[in-house]
């Protein structure tokens, strides 16, 4: 028992430090906990803080903040408190926050499908918008490459593009089936 005191005035101070090494930030959660935990921080920081989603979630501030507290790694948002909030953080950039991470975590992307009925003249027009997409993907890569290396910084500006050509075609592809009505 006395060595492991032997660098400490006082039993306190070893205590004090174990605490410490316990407390750190996120210790012991994955990548995707994490992110879900900041996801989680956006959203509630895109309904204007705790004390505004308060009155549209089921629970009190208290137990919001823990739900993005990364000291708290076993507390996570609920389904139905994430499906309450989601919606008023609209506005906040990389909505919907959660609803993204727990995409990315399942190895995919959230699209939102337009709400407007669809003519032959939208598609021309998404058909264009595509194009440019594609256009930006490809002007993407080639950026990428010209010093002569594809870095990571050149591929997560690439990922961003490719996700702007995915929501281009989901819309897409919601046109034409506002224009059968769904039938195949």
């Amino acid at each position: 028992m006395r060595r492991r005191f032997a660098n400490y005035d006082h039993v306190g101070q070893w205590v004090m430090r174990q605490c410490q090494r316990s407390c750190r930030t996120g210790v012991g959660m994955t990548p995707e906990a994490l992110a879900l935990k900041k996801a989680t921080h956006e959203m509630i920081k895109g309904c204007g803080g705790l004390d505004a989603a308060e009155p549209y979630a089921r629970v009190g501030t208290s137990n919001l903040s823990d739900y993005y507290n990364p000291n708290k790694p076993n507390y996570f948002v609920p389904l139905d408190v994430v499906a309450d909030l989601e919606p008023l953080a609209r506005s906040r950039e990389g909505w919907p926050h959660v609803t993204q991470a727990l995409c990315r975590t399942m190895g995919g992307v959230f699209v939102a499908l337009p709400d407007a009925p669809a003519s032959g003249s939208d598609l021309l027009a998404m058909m264009s918008k595509l194009s440019g997409e594609f256009n930006d993907t490809t002007g993407a890569i080639c950026a990428g490459f010209s010093d002569g290396k594809f870095c990571p910084i050149d591929a997560a500006k690439l990922e961003r593009e490719l996700d702007d050509v995915i929501r281009v075609a989901v819309g897409m592809r919601a046109l034409a089936r506002s224009i059968h009505g769904g039938e195949r």
